[in-house]
């Protein structure tokens, strides 16, 4: 960007950010960065002082991991994923966010933020999403995260932020404004009536940006159901234990790390002992032997019943679920749970049930224990 005032990263820490009207932060190659902690701060000064800041993420090449944490966002951890795909759906209407779409043709990475302990959260508006709603541009405080664009169309992306954030052009003068000036034009006709009407727009930007941040966070969380369909391991258990609560039966993981159930829900009619997985393939029986393992260490298996809820094919489109020929639970393991008295859960299942339920309609604690008290293959009666 010729005609824009450029430090590099080694000069970071001798210049004062605030001297510039806002900035553009280059991620692109992590491992280049000078303190993250620093940049934080620096940053922490920015939206403190109302200015507005671009963070152009890493690019997917240049993560050391599958999983890398960023830490230049104040107050947030920014987990960076490897994503690769085609779609970008614009799902705010901060303008640059359009704008910026049409620099980028996929996406390599997308993130997700989790707040520090200890900290107060900035308002959050997620811009840019792929086909599962992961985030992949978003603004915190005054601060943009924009996913890399790529080479060839670096320019238009620079364009997009520049046009959106409209610098001032360069001053006539090169001395001081003297501090009179502005309380001399203060005193010209209609420069108050101008003021408060800024003012009063001001007031209503705020109480609108207030009310759409608070829908977005409602979308946000209603949108995360369908993280049921793709997700694996820890965050698929935990997801399914939302749903089970939300549905009446209150399932919890008494320890993540312990050797058992993954989930258990101590209901009247039974404890529920719970084995949640997620593959990209069918469901094997060893998970059927392993489930009738956790169900026999429990303190009283009597009174226990196993339930296995199994996301299978979890990389395809839920419709079209099992492949051709395929089954989402071999046989033998539905025969296992026909003989030992478990149940299988499709999570396709427990979505539509999820689905009946946000529509309005009753979807009764009985009606979901019902369910889970049968053995193989569960259909909810709803």
């Amino acid at each position: 960007m010729a005609n824009f005032p450029r430090i590099t990263w080694p000069e970071w820490t001798s210049t004062n950010s605030l001297d510039y009207q806002g900035l553009l932060l280059d991620c692109r190659e992590p491992q280049s960065l000078p303190s993250q902690a620093l940049i934080s701060t620096v940053l922490h000064t920015l939206i403190a002082n109302g200015y507005t800041a671009y963070v152009l993420l890493p690019e997917a090449k240049h993560l050391s991991t599958a999983q890398q944490q960023l830490m230049v966002i104040p107050n947030y951890y920014v987990y960076l994923d490897r994503a690769a795909g085609q779609t970008l759906r614009v799902v705010s209407s901060d303008p640059l966010f359009e704008a910026y779409r049409a620099a980028l043709n996929g996406h390599e990475v997308c993130f997700r933020l989790q707040q520090m302990s200890g900290t107060s959260p900035w308002p959050i508006i997620t811009g840019i999403v792929d086909n599962v709603s992961r985030p992949l541009c978003a603004k915190i405080g005054t601060v943009y995260l924009l996913h890399a664009p790529p080479k060839k169309l670096e320019q238009k992306a620079f364009k997009a932020i520049i046009d959106h954030f409209g610098p001032d052009p360069l001053p006539v003068s090169n001395v001081p404004r003297p501090s009179w000036v502005d309380q001399e034009a203060s005193t010209l006709p209609g420069v108050s009536e101008l003021q408060a009407a800024r003012a009063s727009i001001s007031a209503e930007i705020q109480e609108k940006t207030e009310i759409l941040n608070a829908e977005e966070e409602k979308l946000k969380k209603l949108s995360s159901w369908a993280d049921l369909l793709w997700l694996e391991g820890l965050p698929l258990q935990n997801k399914v234990g939302e749903a089970l609560s939300f549905l009446g039966v209150q399932a919890s993981s008494p320890d993540p790390s312990a050797h058992g159930g993954d989930l258990l829900a101590n209901e009247p009619e039974a404890e529920f002992v719970i084995e949640v997985t997620g593959t990209s393939g069918t469901i094997g029986i060893e998970k059927g032997r392993q489930l009738m393992q956790w169900v026999a260490d429990v303190t009283n298996p009597a009174a226990a019943k196993g339930v296995l809820v199994a996301n299978a094919f979890r990389n395809d489109p839920p419709g079209g679920r099992p492949p051709a020929g395929r089954r989402v639970f071999v046989a033998e393991l539905e025969q296992l749970a026909a003989r030992y008295h478990f149940a299988l859960v499709d999570i396709r299942e427990l979505y539509r049930v999820l689905g009946i339920k946000l529509s309005g309609k009753d979807v009764s604690r009985a009606l979901i224990v019902s369910g889970l008290l049968m053995d193989g293959v569960v259909r909810f009666q709803v």
